[in-house]
């Protein structure tokens, strides 16, 4: 499959943002094994933004390239082999320099809030998830926000129909499939949370009286999971989204 990044190449980038594009993108484009493609695009990244001479540190560069990075990722479905280039790429960085920094700077820009049918801002916001919750698997940054906003939007609010229902439910389970360890283990944290970090993990109206870092809340998922799945004919959804949903529960089930 092609994969088009007009949609970035239109964005309004700085000068040294558009090189850095089209350095990446040559590099996604070449024709060369997976492997030396994750080596040559690390090389890339790291160049891009500076000399190793210069001492220059990854993180910094990561720092620098990380919404130019997103942007790219919004375009590569989801098992596409540009994703996993892109993931082993940021691991060989990793590696390079030990210990990335925690990076918090995803926006959720969940284009089902209004559901409306917009096809092609769903397919993004699929391949974002998609791509940053295998990030978080592999223990690369604690996003902790954003999966429970998705979790709960999808399960804690009242239901929509159609397509914007089925982006919902697919985000929230590939976050569970991709993440359900993590997910549990910070719902299941002991640690006090601040104020304004326990407001914006605060539960659904579907889901009230239920502590937002709770066990509760993940029993709670699981059963809404559950309910969606037996409304999913009512819901205008297809049967595609029973089987995210079974594979959803059974990572689910797999934690405890």
């Amino acid at each position: 499959m092609d994969i088009d990044l007009q949609s970035v190449e239109e964005i309004n980038l700085t000068h040294s943002e558009r090189a850095i594009f089209n350095v990446l993108q040559a590099t996604l484009l070449y024709p060369a094994s997976p492997q030396a493609k994750c080596a040559r695009l690390a090389d890339d990244i790291e160049f891009c933004c500076g000399s190793r001479e210069g001492g220059v540190n990854v993180n910094e560069i990561l720092w620098q390239l990380w919404s130019l990075l997103i942007d790219i990722a919004c375009c590569i479905p989801p098992g596409h082999s540009w994703q996993d280039i892109l993931l082993q790429s940021l691991d060989i960085l990793r590696r390079r320099d030990g210990a990335i920094p925690q990076y918090n700077e995803v926006r959720d820009a969940n284009p089902t809030y209004t559901g409306e049918q917009l096809s092609e801002d769903f397919a993004k916001w699929k391949s974002l998830n998609t791509f940053i919750a295998r990030l978080t698997s592999t223990g690369f940054a604690p996003w902790l926000n954003l999966p429970i906003w998705q979790l709960k939007m999808a399960l804690e609010e009242s239901p929509v129909k159609g397509p914007a229902m089925e982006c919902r439910l697919w985000v929230a389970s590939e976050w569970i499939i991709q993440c359900a360890h993590p997910i549990f283990e910070d719902l299941n944290s002991k640690e006090e949370l601040d104020e304004s970090t326990a407001r914006s993990l605060r539960t659904g109206p579907l889901c009230d009286n239920i502590p937002p870092m709770s066990l509760e809340r993940w029993e709670y998922w699981k059963k809404r999971f559950s309910e969606l799945a037996t409304d999913a004919g009512s819901l205008g959804l297809d049967g595609a989204i029973d089987i995210r949903i079974s594979d959803a529960l059974k990572s689910m089930d797999a934690v405890r």
